[in-house]
């Protein structure tokens, strides 16, 4: 079930990464398992990635239009979905049957990176020089170069049910002006100005990425040279700030939250109408925007300072396309994902289902034919471009396990188990130790 939390974390650790040891460009080929590995003969690339019916079908769309470009070229199509994709591609890299292109995902960009699956796009001639500042850094990796290009750009948001704050008589927030103060505030009001069991935001300690917006608003980053990159204290002030949502009244009790994470989207106390505010990334506003009578509003996530320049948001690829460093076709499959990345007509087929393009031109070739709930992603990230932060380091091997982490500390925290300081401490040893 596709649930409010795995929308936000999209996955947790990878199996059998450790077959990864034995890929890299100086390992043997081995044989395909699937009997269509690329052929530098037949001109024949594999395109793996994960998604679902409607990515499915606009990549098999794209595909089909890079035939009038490339008519050489015949490439296989293999799709998956999240659940498996990982396992598979694990499967496939250690038997030295890595698909030339696949959709990768920031959490595990470094793990096939570091271990020499990657080709370096830019050394290979990628062009790159209409993406958006700061868009391509995302996918660099000291050891490779740029490992991976975005495939679409997200950041993270705030989303409103207009409907509940009309009920409850209360304005929706400035977010070039509101503080995490002015947010708990806010949600308080609401709280107490509609009937029991509607609450003014849900609980967000344990969100990833609003995490990571709250420690580089303090001067620090989750991750930092391949290790940590906040300290205790600063993790204690983030549980302390998810205790308040819980003992104010902003948001749920601990049960109720918890049940809440574990729910499709569709029956979310979002979704349902019982929470004003909840957060995630920009290229899900279309999926909520969806199952909300009137929209949902986006809004940036507030500040320490009351100032959206010092909201320290960052472009997070979405996902990536990468090409593998043993493929037969390298020139082929790096031709494939400039086609994807740079084409307007690709653009157009492809439209913002894997985020909002990086590239500035496709971006503005494909704005005029977004409906509404579309045309909100792309005016949220355009908003927001003179106001980002530094580009966060990527995700280092083992940090893929940080999301399942933080949600066992802060679920431990808020049914009274651990205190906010305990859960800190815990957060920064568990995570030291996946990345060791």
């Amino acid at each position: 079930m596709y649930t409010r939390r795995s929308a936000l974390a999209l996955g947790l650790a990878v199996p059998g990464l450790a077959g990864l040891a034995a890929c890299g460009p100086n390992a043997s080929g081995g044989s395909s398992s699937g009997g269509e590995e690329g052929s530098a003969d037949s001109g024949s690339l594999r395109l793996a990635w994960w998604g679902n019916p409607t990515r499915n079908e606009n990549t098999e769309n794209v595909v089909a239009a890079y035939g009038d470009v490339a008519p050489d070229v015949t490439i296989s199509l293999e799709p998956g979905e999240w659940s498996g994709y990982w396992d598979k591609l694990a499967t496939q890299t250690a038997g030295g049957d890595f698909p030339d292109i696949v959709q990768m995902d920031e959490k595990y960009l470094a793990e096939y990176g570091q271990r020499g699956a990657l080709l370096d796009l830019a050394g290979a001639g990628l062009d790159t020089s209409e993406f958006a500042e700061g868009s391509v850094e995302v996918g660099e990796l000291p050891e490779v170069g740029l490992a991976a290009i975005n495939a679409g750009l997200n950041s993270f948001c705030f989303l409103i049910n207009p409907e509940v704050f009309d009920e409850a008589g209360v304005d929706i927030p400035d977010d070039t002006t509101w503080t995490w103060d002015d947010l708990i505030d806010t949600a308080v009001q609401i709280s107490e100005s509609t009937p029991d069991g509607t609450y003014g935001m849900t609980q967000m300690s344990t969100v990833q990425g609003l995490f990571q917006v709250y420690v580089r608003q303090a001067g620090q980053d989750q991750y930092k040279d391949g290790a940590a990159g906040f300290d205790a204290a600063t993790a204690t002030e983030w549980f302390e700030w998810g205790k308040r949502i819980q003992e104010s009244g902003a948001g749920p009790d601990a049960s109720t939250s918890v049940e809440d994470a574990s729910q499709s989207m569709d029956q979310s106390l979002f979704a349902t109408g019982k929470v004003a505010m909840t957060v995630a990334w920009s290229n899900q506003v279309v999926a909520h925007d969806g199952l909300v009578p009137e929209g949902v509003t986006v809004l940036r996530p507030p500040s320490m300072t009351g100032s959206a320049s010092d909201a320290q948001l960052w472009y997070k690829a979405s996902m990536y396309w990468a090409v593998s460093a043993n493929s037969a076709n390298p020139e082929a499959a790096v031709a494939f994902v400039d086609f994807l990345v740079n084409s307007p007509e690709a653009g157009k087929i492809l439209s913002v289902e894997r985020g909002v393009p990086g590239n500035l031109s496709v971006r503005e070739a494909i704005v005029p034919d977004l409906d509404e709930a579309n045309t909100k992603a792309v005016d949220f990230l355009n908003a927001i471009e003179s106001e980002l932060g530094p580009a966060p380091e990527i995700t280092p091997q083992g940090g893929g396990e940080f999301e399942s982490i933080l949600t066992r500390a802060g679920e431990d925290m808020l049914f009274g188990n651990v205190t906010p300081e305990e859960a800190g401490q815990r957060l920064l040893d568990e995570l030291g130790a996946a990345l060791s």
